[in-house]
């Protein structure tokens, strides 16, 4: 994601190469590392907002994503 575009990525094909998406659970259960844990976080909600069926929600989620 930059600042003037979005990229979707396809939920099933992405945890094959980075399965640590999967595993964004509550309080860290999964104990994932602070990087990885920020890349499930970032991801999930890049995902959500993909998926939602409202817009304002779909807004809300991507106000969680930060340019890289």
């Amino acid at each position: 994601m930059t600042a003037d575009r979005v990229g979707i990525l396809d939920w099933d094909e992405a945890h094959v190469d980075a399965a640590d998406l999967d595993l964004l659970l509550p309080h860290n259960a999964a104990d994932l590392g602070d990087g990885a844990h920020d890349t499930a976080a970032q991801a999930f909600a890049a995902w959500d907002a993909a998926r939602c069926w409202g817009h304002e929600f779909a807004v809300e989620q991507l106000a969680e994503v930060r340019a890289v």
